[in-house]
């Protein structure tokens, strides 16, 4: 009896002793098989077609809106990337070319202040009134996913002039309206 008791004791103290030693474990780091790629945001492609009598003129007027990707890349106070856009405004008088011009936060920076030029992106476009023989649209630069803006009037003249020039209504209910036809 002596015997087994000896046999398990033997058995039990080796398992107790080299479970007790330190363990030579190798440790492996992970390293990442590829960097995450940072997002840069950016509106979906529209194209927005629509047309207004002025007088007996039939104006057809289409604004389009294209992320591009030649122009610089708008990084905000928070590190995250934004593509700027390139507005494309064609206006047909009764099936003739008045206007055509793409337009980008470039064409306003004399009106900027230093940081809507650094962290605003051409933000909208889209028509407001005709008055006179002339095309108003409203356009605006902006802090990307903000309320944040620099609105304009963007003004067609019946030649196909155009001018831009601040939009300095505080509320929509200011804007005029557009005239009864």
């Amino acid at each position: 009896m002596k015997k087994p008791f000896l046999i398990f004791s033997l058995s039990y103290s080796l398992i107790l002793l080299s479970s007790c030693t330190p363990q030579k474990t190798e440790k492996q780091e992970t390293l990442p098989t590829e960097q995450a790629v940072e997002e840069v945001h950016s509106i979906p492609d529209y194209d927005y077609t629509d047309s207004i009598m002025l007088g007996s003129h039939k104006i057809v007027y289409t604004i389009a809106c294209q992320p591009d990707d030649n122009l610089p890349v708008v990084v905000d106070e928070d590190g995250v990337k934004y593509k700027d856009n390139r507005y494309t405004l064609d206006i047909t008088k009764d099936g003739n070319t008045l206007f055509s011009r793409s337009f980008t936060k470039a064409d306003f920076r004399s009106q900027l202040s230093e940081e809507f030029q650094e962290y605003g992106i051409m933000d909208g476009m889209r028509f407001n009134h005709a008055e006179d023989g002339k095309l108003y649209f409203n356009t605006c630069v902006s802090y990307p996913e903000s309320d944040m803006t620099c609105p304009f009037f963007l003004t067609i003249g019946p030649d196909g002039s155009y001018t831009i020039t601040p939009n300095t209504a505080i509320d929509e209910d200011d804007v005029p309206p557009p005239p009864a036809l």
